[in-house]
């Protein structure tokens, strides 16, 4: 009877407690609830809002249409072609920066004395705003004057000089070239640490058994990478999906609108076009697709840690 006292009192003093640092918890988050609410939540909410509004400027009244926003932006060629370039966007990223932050990690891992000064100095371009890379590369690559198709042409290779930034067929994957460009350091640095952390005994015991340079890389230092690969690719898709700056600096969106993303042409719906109803309806899509392709990259990297 007293045990039972003495447990349903202990009970009570630890709902009290519950109950108590519970309020605690509360008033400590308050302040950082209150800056969410009105800097995250709220402007989500302003732009559902405005998604079923016309407007045409910041100044102007505002009118209900329902899903009229919705129907013209999917009826809107351009709205599609922007999303087929995101997606391209985001595929070239990922393998470009990605693909050589890995390799130039693989390589400078064997180095011993120059180590260092190689990791700084590529990992150098990730400090540049990608506006100014953007002005850096639009010179790069100048049809005339810039220095690509100019190296091309001295090295006999005239025939190979294109206008990078004026073909339709070139424009996209030249200005991830240079959004690559900036962005691969950030990759390789990951890449090393991770590389560091391989037990190297594993590499001794591969070489006991005969393996090649090739076996080690596949049996070896890709499977210790999983982890870091998995974060790095997840680090590019998001850097991916908010590729603007470059596009907008080097292209605009051009030419005729080939290297359009989403991104740029909510820009140019919301402040060239005054059209917010359907640029708050392009939000919409690129958070639905930011959230699509978290669920498939976590289920992608689910069953790699099975």
């Amino acid at each position: 009877m007293a045990k039972t006292a003495t447990v349903e009192a202990g009970g009570s003093v630890a709902r009290r407690f519950d109950s108590h640092d519970t309020g605690s918890a509360l008033w400590l988050m308050a302040p950082a609830l209150v800056l969410y609410a009105i800097f995250s939540l709220l402007p989500i909410a302003a732009t559902f809002w405005l998604s079923f509004n016309s407007s045409a400027g910041f100044n102007t009244a505002s009118s209900f249409v329902g899903l009229d926003n919705y129907a013209a932006t999917a009826a809107d060629p351009i709205v599609w072609q922007s999303l087929w370039h995101t997606l391209l966007w985001l595929i070239y990223h990922v393998v470009l920066a990605g693909g050589l932050g890995l390799a130039l990690a693989l390589a400078i891992s064997r180095l011993k004395v120059t180590q260092v000064f190689f990791r700084t100095a590529f990992f150098l371009p990730h400090l540049v705003s990608l506006a100014v890379v953007g002005v850096i590369w639009a010179n790069i690559y100048d049809p005339f004057y810039g220095l690509l198709n100019t190296a091309l042409t001295e090295l006999g290779l005239g025939a190979f000089t294109q206008g990078w930034l004026s073909d339709p067929a070139l424009v996209l994957f030249s200005v991830n070239v240079a959004s690559s460009w900036q962005g691969f350091g950030l990759y390789m640095l990951l890449f090393i640490a991770g590389l560091q952390n391989i037990d190297h005994s594993l590499y001794d015991a591969a070489e006991v058994d005969g393996a090649s340079a090739w076996q080690k890389l596949v049996y070896v230092t890709l499977p210790g990478l999983r982890e870091v690969t998995t974060f790095v690719v997840s680090l590019a898709m998001i850097n991916g999906l908010k590729g603007f700056a470059t596009v907008f600096v080097m292209t605009n969106g051009g030419p005729f609108y080939q290297s359009e993303l989403i991104t740029t042409y909510i820009y140019r719906l919301a402040f060239q076009s005054q059209d917010h109803g359907r640029a708050a309806v392009l939000c919409i899509l690129l958070s639905l697709l930011a959230i699509a392709i978290t669920l498939v990259f976590n289920r992608w990297r689910a069953r790699l840690s099975k």
